[in-house]
């Protein structure tokens, strides 16, 4: 018999119940009681017993109502949970807080089941057959970022979820163990983009023609890739194309930025440690791409050059890099037995200032991914693509795509204006230097260029390195144009 019992929050009352209970002489299999609710499993009784109880609970002062249940809430919710993690893919352990296995599912059990007894341990510890698994198991815990670790089984990746009771405190963890060539199989699809090839690209001038038709015949060779151009040209879309394009399609592609990113969590992300695994461990089928390799530590290129030149070509990820300028035009920047393993093939990506035919293309299919995103739509008014096509756009695509979601998010009309825009900062080489002396244009290009530039990278150090000029150079600028009175007002 299975009741589930309505109460007033009457102290005594559940005492009151089982002392019914206990007066029929049925034997209580299970009892859960919450805030004005009794669930209770006896052993099997005839119908008119389970009558009879009914009858004389609800006589019971405090008890409201008496239903008949098929299954106890918390059966329910530990039967959904199990039929929820046999479901998995992936093997996992459920472990209490004396280390001990408390569930395991059927893709466990088999994983881990050991030929001499023909089931598996029943202590973590013994899953493991490495003699640094805790500090493995506790990293991953800690992290939230799967470890790589030996097992019974091989050597699998790991992840950890803390588990705990209703008052917080721990009582447990949830072991999710995965196979590294599944995860990497399946990297693809957990990057969550949405490139189609070539298809991707919007264009229409010859310049990305031709380099489209070159992008298309280097990705599908193995080798590495070297992509040119300046920031916000769309090289890690053109990246990830070439990836989409190439045999490793379905593997892991990763990228790492090398400006982004300090250079001991560089190194960490590259080649891990003694818990975590690296992107080039992690990564071995795939694609790795290489943002702004130039800002590569030179102690990382020197290990990341002996990595590749040791590890056997098939233990390799397909190394894409990218850069603003070609090696041999950056002396010092990239050592060169890095330069010469990343520069075998490679890829001019051109400015947007060079290929205006495709700035108003451009402009309009920005302007229909954010009304899909936002709701709101508008149509560029003539004067605003005519001020495009005129425009510099120091920061290329990039530039171009943050603009428009400025002035398509602030307009009221429908239709975006030139001063929509907010251009005026940018050299635009017919409009504003149209009746200048040659020095006159010059000192006003770079005068507009190094403001921009500036908002980017206030510091004159990061300036100066990322035009790959002197730091002394970038000063005499600054003090020249007021730069310093032109970011602070």
């Amino acid at each position: 018999m299975k009741l589930s019992i309505t109460t007033e929050n009457k102290l005594g009352i559940t005492d009151d119940v089982l002392s019914l209970i206990r007066q029929h002489q049925a034997d209580l299999v299970q009892l859960e009681v919450g805030d004005g609710k009794i669930y209770l499993q006896t052993q099997s009784l005839d119908k008119p017993t389970q009558g009879t109880i009914a009858s004389q609970l609800m006589q019971l002062k405090g008890v409201k109502w008496v239903n008949q249940i098929d299954v106890l809430p918390m059966v329910e919710q530990q039967n959904m949970l199990n039929s929820l993690l046999e479901s998995m893919a992936d093997p996992v352990l459920g472990i209490n807080t004396k280390g001990q296995v408390a569930y395991a599912n059927s893709k466990a059990k088999k994983l881990f089941q050991t030929p001499a007894e023909g089931k598996m341990p029943l202590k973590m510890k013994d899953i493991f057959s490495t003699e640094d698994w805790q500090e493995k198991v506790n990293a991953a815990g800690s992290t939230g970022l799967p470890v790589n670790i030996d097992t019974l089984a091989g050597r699998l990746l790991l992840e950890v979820q803390a588990t705990k009771n209703a008052q917080g405190q721990m009582s447990g963890a949830l072991l999710l163990f995965r196979d590294q060539e599944k995860v990497m199989a399946s990297g693809f699809v957990m990057q969550g983009e949405d490139i189609d090839g070539i298809d991707a690209m919007v264009y229409q001038s010859d310049a990305l023609s031709e380099l489209m038709q070159r992008a298309d015949s280097v990705a599908k060779v193995d080798a590495s890739l070297h992509l040119i151009g300046e920031s916000g040209t769309g090289k890690t879309l053109l990246a990830h194309i070439c990836h989409s394009l190439s045999e490793r399609k379905n593997r892991l592609f990763t990228v790492v930025d090398c400006q982004a990113l300090q250079p001991e969590a560089l190194r960490t992300t590259l080649f891990g440690d003694t818990v975590q695994l690296g992107v080039l461990g992690l990564n071995t089928k795939g694609t790795l791409f290489l943002s702004h390799v130039e800002f590569l530590p030179k102690h990382l290129q020197t290990e990341l050059a002996a990595h590749i030149q040791q590890q056997p070509k098939d233990e390799l990820p397909r190394i894409i890099s990218s850069s603003a300028k070609r090696f041999n035009q950056m002396p010092g920047k990239v050592e060169p037995a890095l330069a010469g393993l990343l520069d075998l093939l490679r890829l001019d990506v051109p400015a947007l200032r060079d290929r205006k035919e495709d700035i108003v293309p451009l402009a309009k299919h920005f302007l229909s991914q954010f009304g899909e995103q936002t709701g709101k739509h508008a149509v560029l008014s003539v004067a605003a693509m005519s001020r495009m096509t005129h425009h510099y756009w120091p920061g290329n695509v990039s530039q171009l795509r943050n603009s428009l979601y400025k002035a398509l998010m602030v307009n009221q009309s429908g239709e975006i204006d030139a001063v929509d825009l907010e251009l005026q900062s940018g050299a635009s080489i017919e409009a504003e230097l149209e009746g200048l002396t040659l020095p006159q244009a010059v000192n006003e290009f770079e005068k507009h260029f190094l403001q921009h530039w500036y908002q980017k990278y206030p510091s004159s150090r990061k300036l100066a390195a990322q035009l790959g000029v002197s730091h002394t150079t970038i000063a005499q600028k600054i003090n020249k144009y007021k730069l310093n009175q032109t970011s602070e007002n």
